[in-house]
């Protein structure tokens, strides 16, 4: 990435199934209205900490509390809802059979795969889904491929964003474990750092 390319790194707004405490991986559950408003007021704070003259670039996650996300943000930011192009790299890590579950309706019945994942996350995947490893690799290759402008936002997911910060700064898989989730407020990624605006 260039010097003088600066990455927003947006998570979507909160949603039904984020209250319920589900994985939604490749399902979806709408935005709440507290969704809509963090994605509105992260639009205000952007709006307060840059200008908006000159080229931006909007990437966003195809999924739908990231789409919805995205239209909110650029709306507000009276930028073009065209101008987003939608990223089926940028999705959230599927869980498979376990999307649309809670973590104790997982243990309950999958105990044996959620022991296996518990001990190496990195590599192992919820059954049908996705492992961090699967994660990596299809946003390193977006990461490496896109033509980036100086400005970017980028609307996607908490294991996503995790995964996403992890490659701009080249953490450890355990660095990466760590690494919070907010939805109020969005990372600043420029030269291998990251700041959080709030």
């Amino acid at each position: 990435m260039d010097a003088k390319t600066v990455i927003y790194l947006f998570r979507h707004g909160e949603t039904d199934w984020n209250t319920q405490g589900r994985r939604q991986g490749h399902l979806d559950s709408p935005l709440t209205q507290r969704g809509r408003l963090q994605a509105e007021e992260n639009a205000m704070r952007l709006r307060r900490h840059l200008s908006l003259d000159g080229e931006i670039a909007v990437f966003a996650s195809p999924l739908g509390r990231a789409r919805h996300t995205a239209l909110i943000m650029v709306k507000d930011l009276g930028l073009s809802e065209e101008s987003i192009i939608f990223e089926p790299r940028l999705k959230e890590c599927s869980f498979g059979i376990w999307e649309g579950l809670t973590t104790s309706e997982i243990k309950a019945r999958y105990p044996q795969e959620w022991h296996a994942r518990s001990e190496d996350k990195w590599t192992v995947p919820a059954p049908s889904g996705e492992s961090y490893a699967d994660v990596h690799a299809r946003v390193s290759e977006w990461y490496e491929e896109v033509s980036l402008a100086k400005i970017n936002l980028v609307v996607c997911h908490g294991l996503t964003s995790r995964v996403f910060r992890g490659i701009h700064a080249d953490l450890s898989r355990h660095q990466v474990f760590a690494l919070k989730e907010p939805q109020d407020g969005f990372f600043e990624l420029h030269n291998q750092t990251e700041v959080f605006i709030e």
